[in-house]
């Protein structure tokens, strides 16, 4: 194991609570730390493994000093970031309170204040808001009137029509008086991915949590932790930060172990929860509270994604070819898996209209047949890293 995957996975042993010595990591833990500097930046670690330096140093991973004070630097910007969120979102509730707007917050500056040691230990560069589909046009002339911007990305082309229709998340950014980022959600995954959430039985689920006086809302606890391990898994797994995510919110005290498995069965990801459980036991040294005792099966068939490549910071697949073959890995059924597959690579008339040939779209039917042709491409060619990298 490379010096860098050994203080990485130290980290992630010291986060779980296990005891770790000098001797129990194999691989060296000195040399050049320039690669796990942009390591821990790309995770979005670098300030957990600031706050955790000096356990890490009784292990025997140490820091240079130009090291530390990156990660002191990334520190102080995470913390300047947490108080600029929680100016912002005190100021957004007023607003959606003044235009009536029911709304739960997600991930993000939940998860930070909910179950970490300190709030400013979870890195996040947005707030993720989830509002109902009929508010959007009022929330989106809000933000405006707020100054926000469409983010320049992939949806901003579509009409609401279509970003309604497929629960598309809108993304806008404003610059002054300060930097936010605020992600629109209309569902907790859009229509097109292979697993599909009931917002009804999310948005029953709320609680209350406080915001420096501010009383807002987002989920239960067992909500959190299966939304968790979606995320990630909507993610490609990539970043410990989603694993450091759903393992701090799956050991808590306060977490229903039944309603956690009910939610599971009910939305078919026990095949996933076996996937996350893997790579979480070989990162963490040991399986969060509430999924304790559960009985990991043989996952040969994923090998390629695993605790090491992900340390390692590297997706053996490219991201198109991620989407069609890793949901292969978890949906349940050799027809539910084939007839995603097929829905990817052929998709309904409908969806068909919608992007390719539609009065909106503008792309055309010779666009839809190369799209078509590179998604075949990327299902049977297997590109060598070297491929990815360029």
């Amino acid at each position: 194991m490379t010096d860098y995957k050994v203080k990485l996975l130290t980290l992630c042993r010291i986060i779980s609570g296990i005891p770790v010595s000098k001797d129990s990591l194999s691989g060296s833990v000195s040399g050049d730390n320039r690669p796990l500097l942009d390591l821990l930046q790309y995770h979005q670690v670098a300030a957990l493994a600031y706050y955790y330096r000096k356990p890490l140093a009784d292990t025997g991973v140490h820091f240079d000093p130009e090291t530390l004070a990156n990660l002191k630097s990334y520190t102080l910007l995470n913390i300047s970031r947490v108080m600029v969120y929680e100016h912002y979102l005190k100021h957004l509730d007023d607003l959606m309170q003044s235009y009536s707007v029911d709304y739960r917050l997600l991930k993000g500056i939940v998860t930070a204040k909910s179950v970490y040691p300190e709030d400013y230990l979870r890195a996040f560069g947005d707030a993720d808001i989830l509002i109902r589909p009929e508010n959007l046009k009022t929330v989106e002339a809000l933000l405006e009137k707020d100054s926000f911007k469409h983010a320049d990305d992939l949806y901003r082309v579509f009409p609401d029509e279509i970003i309604q229709k497929y629960s598309f998340a809108q993304h806008f950014l404003r610059s002054e008086p300060n930097n936010v980022a605020v992600d629109l959600h209309l569902n907790m995954s859009s229509r097109l991915h292979p697993f599909q959430f009931d917002s009804d039985d999310f948005w029953d689920s709320s609680i209350s949590f406080q915001l420096d006086g501010h009383e807002l809302k987002t989920f239960d606890p067992e909500h959190q932790g299966v939304y968790a391990i979606y995320h990630a898994f909507k993610h490609y797994f990539f970043k410990l930060i989603w694993f450091i995510d759903a393992f701090l919110l799956l050991d808590r005290a306060d977490l229903d172990r039944r309603k956690f498995q009910a939610l599971i069965k009910k939305y078919k990801l026990s095949k996933l929860l076996n996937y996350y459980a893997s790579i979480t036991l070989e990162l963490f040294g040991r399986l969060p509270a509430v999924i304790g005792d559960y009985r990991i099966e043989d996952r040969e068939a994923h090998s390629l994604i695993n605790s090491q490549a992900i340390l390692s910071g590297f997706l053996p697949y490219s991201p198109s070819r991620a989407r069609l073959l890793l949901p292969m890995y978890y949906l349940k059924g050799p027809f539910v898996r084939f007839g995603f597959l097929w829905r990817q690579l052929f998709p309904p008339m409908e969806t068909v209209r919608d992007f390719y040939v539609g009065k909106n779209s503008g792309k055309g039917v010779f666009r839809y047949a190369k799209l078509r042709c590179k998604a075949i491409s990327d299902l049977c060619l297997n590109k060598t890293k070297e491929e990815y990298s360029s």
